[in-house]
C-alpha cells in the first residue's frame, strides 16, 4: 500500500465508525460446527453484534445476498481453510463482487507460518486469530480488525465507495475514485477492473475490454480480469473468447466455486449444455463439491439425452436432496432409456409417495408400464392424472391411444 494510495483515502474523508454496532451482523464462517458454534456464542454473550453464521465461503455468499436490506454486516470471522471455498477465496469475492459489501475480515488460522501470514495480509485480512484461540481471544481480534478496516487511510474504503457509487447509478462518481487509485498504484489491476465494469454498465463494451486488456498487463494473475471478459464475450455471444476466458478464470481460482456457478449460469441460459459440462467436470476433477455442482450436471446431460451420465449425476444430486421430485422424475426417465425398468418404476412410486398429486410422475410411469405391457395400470394413472391437470395434452394423447388399441380387435 503506497503513501500516495493512503492520501488518496484520506483525501475523501470518508466517514469512519467508532466502534462495533451491536444491532449490525457478524458472520461467523467455520465449517466445524462446534467451533463455529462456540464463537457465535462468545459474540453474543459479549453483545457486539447480531450473529449469522456459514459453513463456507459459498453459503456466506447466499447469506449475505438473502439477508434483510436494513441489515448491515459490521464484520467477518472466518475460517482460512474450508470445503467448498476457502476464507481468501471469500475475501476475494468480498473486495471484487460490486454487489457485495465488504467489511472488517478477522481470518482465523492454524498451522501458522510465515508464508500464510504473508498470504493473508496481501490478500487484504485486517487481523489474524491464530487457531487454538481462547474465548477471550475473539471479541478482541474483532475489535481489532474493526480499527485497522474502518481507517480514514484505508484505501479498502474508498474502493467500498467506489462499489456503492457504482451500485447507485452515480458512474461519473465512481470513475472518479477508481481513475485516482488506479494512478495512485499503477501496477494494480483492481481499479481499472473497476472501471471496465463502469464502462459496460454504460454500454461500451469494445471500451471496457480495452481497460481489462490494460488491467492484465498490470497482473496477468488477477481473475477477475478473466471473469469480466468471459461475461462480456458471452454478452456479444462470442461463446468460443467466452469459454477461454472462463477457463483461465477457473484455473486462476480453481477451488472457488463461484467462478464454475457462474460460467454454469451463463451457458445454461443459452443452452450451451456441452460446454457447461466440460467446465463444471473440472470442479470434479478438483474433488469440489458445491451444491449447485451436480444439478447443473444432471441437467445438463439429461438435456443432452446422455441418460447413462445423467442417471450417476442425477443419484449424487439426490443424495443431498432424497425427496427432490424433479430430481426423481429424471432419475426415472433416465433408468428407463438404460433399461432398468424396474428401478425406473421405484423412481416414479418415490415421486407419487412424497407428490401424490405429481402429474408428471403419473404420466411418466404411465408411459413406462404401457411399454412394459400393462394397459390397464397405464389408463389408470392417465386418467389419475387427468383428474389433477384436465388440460394435459400429452396425456390425453396418451390415453385416446391406448383406449383404442384395446378397443381394437386382436390380430388374426
Amino acid at each position: 500500500m503506497s503513501d500516495e494510495t493512503k492520501t488518496l483515502a484520506a483525501k475523501y474523508k470518508i466517514a469512519v465508525p467508532s466502534n462495533l454496532d451491536p444491532k449490525e451482523v457478524i458472520l461467523v464462517i467455520e465449517d466445524q460446527t462446534d467451533l463455529r458454534l462456540i464463537v457465535a456464542h462468545q459474540i453474543q454473550k459479549q453483545n457486539v453484534g447480531v450473529v449469522r453464521q456459514a459453513t463456507n465461503g459459498y453459503e456466506a455468499v447466499e447469506v449475505l445476498k438473502h439477508l434483510d436490506k436494513n441489515q448491515k454486516v459490521a464484520a467477518f470471522v472466518c475460517d482460512m481453510t474450508m470445503p467448498v471455498m476457502g476464507g481468501l477465496d471469500f475475501l476475494g469475492e468480498l473486495r471484487e463482487n460490486p454487489e457485495l459489501d465488504r467489511a472488517p475480515f478477522c481470518l482465523a488460522m492454524d498451522q501458522v507460518s510465515k508464508e500464510k501470514i504473508m498470504l493473508a495480509v496481501e490478500s487484504g485480512c485486517d487481523e489474524i486469530l491464530v487457531k487454538p484461540f481462547t474465548l477471550g481471544d475473539i471479541v478482541p481480534k474483532l475489535r481489532s480488525a474493526f480499527s485497522k478496516y474502518h481507517n480514514s487511510a484505508n484505501p479498502e474504503k474508498l474502493y467500498e465507495l467506489a462499489k456503492q457509487l457504482y451500485r447507485s447509478g452515480k458512474l461519473d462518481e465512481s470513475t472518479k475514485i477508481y481513475t485516482e487509485l488506479a494512478a495512485a498504484a499503477k501496477l494494480a489491476a483492481r481499479p481499472v477492473v473497476g472501471l471496465a465494469r463502469i464502462e459496460l454498465k454504460k454500454g461500451n463494451t469494445d471500451k471496457a475490454l480495452a481497460l481489462l486488456a490494460d488491467a492484465e498487463k498490470r497482473n496477468p494473475n488477477f481473475v477477475h480480469v478473466f471473469h469480466e471478459r468471459a461475461m462480456i464475450h458471452a454478452g456479444k455471444n462470442n461463446w468460443d473468447a467466452a469459454i477461454e476466458s472462463f477457463k483461465k478464470a477457473i484455473a486462476l481460482s480453481p477451488l472457488n466455486a463461484i467462478r464454475y456457478k457462474d460460467a454454469a449460469d451463463v451457458l445454461f441460459k443459452v443452452k450451451r449444455y456441452r460446454e457447461a459440462i466440460d467446465l463444471l467436470e473440472l470442479a470434479v476433477k478438483q474433488k469440489l463439491d458445491f451444491p449447485d455442482l451436480y444439478h447443473y450436471l444432471s441437467q445438463a446431460t439429461f438435456a443432452l439425452k446422455d441418460y447413462k451420465q445423467a442417471a450417476k449425476y442425477v443419484r449424487t444430486a439426490l443424495g443431498a436432496d432424497p425427496e427432490n421430485c424433479a430430481y426423481l422424475n429424471q432419475m426415472g426417465i433416465c433408468l428407463k432409456e438404460i433399461g432398468e425398468f424396474d428401478e425406473a418404476v421405484k423412481a416414479y412410486n418415490q415421486v407419487i409417495k412424497n407428490d401424490p398429486t405429481n402429474v408428471d410422475a403419473l404420466y411418466n410411469k404411465a408411459i413406462l408400464l404401457y411399454g412394459k405391457g400393462d394397459k390397464d395400470e397405464s389408463v389408470k394413472l392417465l386418467e389419475r392424472a387427468l383428474r389433477k391437470k384436465p388440460d394435459f395434452p400429452e396425456a390425453t394423447k396418451k390415453l385416446e391411444e391406448i383406449r383404442k388399441a384395446m378397443a381394437a380387435p386382436p390380430a388374426a
